[in-house]
C-alpha cells in the first residue's frame, strides 16, 4: 500500500506540475471527473496530503472509492463515511484519497447579504451568481462559494460503495440520505457553467457539501428549505490587478502630423501576435515599464523610439507593436548580445534603458519543458500542460506589480549597433500541426 501511495502521489505530482499549479487565491483545480468514475471501477485519482498547499485549502469530492464523502474546510480535511444503516461517522485527516476532487486555495473571503428564501438548490445557484455578476466576479470561470449560518431544512446524504470488492458495499445500496431541521453549519460549494460532469452533475452548475457547526456530521447536499435572515454568502476576495495599455503618439494620416494620441491595450497585442501567453504578457510589461522612464508623462512618442530585443517571437512582436520600431527605418534589431529582454532608446535625447526580468520571477519548470517542446520532445498532452502552466503564469504577473517583476536600467555608453540577422527559430509555430491530446 506505502508503495502504491507513493506512485500514486508522483503521478499527481507530475499532473500538477503539467497543469501548472499555482495556488492563486480562489482559482479552481480539479483532479479525475464525477462522469469518468464509474469507467474505471472509481480508483481514486488523488491523495490529498500530495496537495503541495494546504493553508487555506476548500474542497469537495468523493473519499476513497465511494466509501464517503471528503470536504477539506480552511484547511481541516474531513471525510464521511455511512457503512451501517443509519450512522455517520466523521474523520479528519490528510491520509485520505478521492476518485475526484475540486479544490481552491482560498486566504480572503468577501461576505454578501443574502434575501429571499431559499427553497433548492437552484435557488442557491442563482443567488450565487446574481451577486457574483453583480459584484464583477466573471461567472465563465469556476469559482468557489461559502454560506455559513443557520438552516431550517437540509437534506444530505453519503455515498456508498458499488463495488463489491469494497468495505461496506451493500447491494443495490448506493448512499445514506440524512435529514437535518434547524441546523447550523457551513455550506462549501463549488460554480462553474463549463464543468458539468466533471465536478457538477449534468443539470447543475454547482456541487456544495453541508457540514455541521459540532462538525460532526458532513455530507452532500441534495436539497434545501430555508429562509436566508441568519446566512451569509462568501466570494473569494477577487485578486489585485494591475492597469496594463500604453498611450502612444502617432502621426494623423500617412503624410499627417504628431498629435494622434491612442490607447494601445494588451488585447490589441494579442491579435497582431495570434495569441495570449506568456512571453506576449512579460513583454507587454517589460516595455510598460521601460518606457514609462523614457516618458514620464504617459505619452509614448513611437516616432521617437528606438529598440533592441531579443529574438523570442513573443518579445519582438512587443517591441515592434509597442514602440513602432522597424528594422528598414532603423529602430529596430534582434541581438542576443545583451543581458535583458529590451534595451530600448529616446531618439530625440538619446536616453536609453535595459529592462530585465528579475530572477526567480519565471518558474524554472516553464523553462525545462519550453526547450523540450522547441526540440519537439513533449507529447500532445505535454504540451497542453505546458500551456495550462504559461497560462497560469500569465495571470500571475498580471496580477503582481511589475515594479516587483522586473529592472529597469539606464545605459550611458550604448551603441546603436543594427545588425541584420534573419535566421532566427520562430519557435512558437514548431508544433503547430501537433494533434490535440485524447485523455
Amino acid at each position: 500500500m506505502k508503495l502504491l501511495k507513493l506512485y500514486a502521489a508522483l503521478l499527481f505530482i507530475a499532473l500538477v506540475t503539467q497543469v501548472g499549479f499555482a495556488q492563486q487565491s480562489g482559482k479552481v483545480y480539479t483532479v479525475g471527473a464525477m462522469n469518468e468514475m464509474g469507467k474505471n471501477n472509481f480508483q481514486t485519482q488523488v491523495w490529498l496530503d500530495t496537495l503541495p498547499d494546504k493553508s487555506h485549502l476548500f474542497g469537495i469530492g468523493p473519499y476513497d472509492r465511494m466509501k464517503g464523502e471528503i470536504m477539506v474546510f480552511n484547511g481541516k480535511p474531513f471525510y464521511a463515511s455511512a457503512l451501517e444503516k443509519g450512522k455517520s461517522v466523521v474523520g479528519q485527516s490528510w491520509d485520505i484519497r478521492s476518485p475526484f476532487f475540486v479544490y481552491a486555495n482560498v486566504s480572503e473571503w468577501e461576505a454578501f447579504e443574502l434575501s429571499g428564501d431559499i427553497t433548492a438548490l437552484e435557488d442557491i445557484q442563482n443567488k450565487v451568481a446574481t451577486i457574483a455578476q453583480k459584484n464583477g466576479y466573471d461567472t465563465k470561470e469556476p469559482f468557489p462559494f461559502k454560506i455559513i449560518g443557520s438552516f431550517d431544512s437540509l437534506t444530505t446524504h453519503i455515498v456508498t460503495p458499488r463495488s463489491a470488492d469494497v468495505e461496506g458495499y451493500r447491494e443495490d445500496f448506493k448512499q445514506q440520505v440524512f435529514l437535518f431541521n434547524n441546523s447550523s453549519g457551513s455550506l462549501l460549494g463549488f460554480y462553474s457553467e463549463k464543468h458539468q460532469g466533471i465536478f457538477t452533475s449534468s443539470k447543475s452548475y454547482i456541487h456544495v457539501h453541508y457540514l455541521s457547526s459540532d462538525q460532526t456530521f458532513m455530507g452532500h447536499l441534495d436539497k434545501i428549505n430555508t429562509a436566508v435572515k441568519a446566512l451569509t454568502l462568501f466570494l473569494p476576495v477577487r485578486p489585485k490587478s494591475y492597469k496594463t495599455g500604453f498611450r502612444v503618439n502617432d502621426t494623423d494620416f500617412s503624410k499627417g502630423r504628431l498629435g494622434n494620441i491612442q490607447k494601445v491595450e494588451l488585447n490589441d497585442l494579442a491579435k497582431l501576435h495570434g495569441h495570449l501567453c506568456d512571453g506576449l504578457v512579460v513583454g507587454h510589461l517589460a516595455l510598460q515599464e521601460a518606457l514609462l522612464i523614457l516618458y514620464p508623462d504617459g505619452i509614448i512618442d513611437r516616432t521617437n523610439t528606438r529598440i533592441v530585443s531579443k529574438p523570442s517571437p513573443c518579445l519582438t512582436d512587443a517591441a515592434v507593436y509597442l514602440t513602432g520600431g522597424r528594422y528598414q527605418y532603423n529602430s529596430f534589431y534582434i541581438s542576443e548580445d545583451f543581458d535583458g529582454l529590451f534595451t530600448v532608446q529616446r531618439i530625440d535625447n538619446g536616453k536609453t534603458v535595459v529592462v530585465r526580468m528579475n530572477q526567480g520571477v519565471k518558474p524554472e519548470s516553464i523553462n525545462l519543458l519550453g526547450t523540450k517542446a522547441i526540440k519537439g520532445e513533449l507529447n500532445s498532452c505535454e504540451l497542453e500542460g505546458l500551456k495550462a502552466m504559461e497560462d497560469d503564469f500569465s495571470e500571475k504577473l498580471l496580477r503582481t506589480d511589475p515594479k516587483t517583476i522586473f529592472t529597469v536600467a539606464e545605459l550611458t555608453d550604448f551603441e546603436w549597433n543594427p545588425l541584420l540577422k534573419n535566421d532566427f527559430v520562430k519557435t512558437d509555430i514548431l508544433n503547430k500541426d501537433a494533434r490535440k491530446c485524447s485523455q
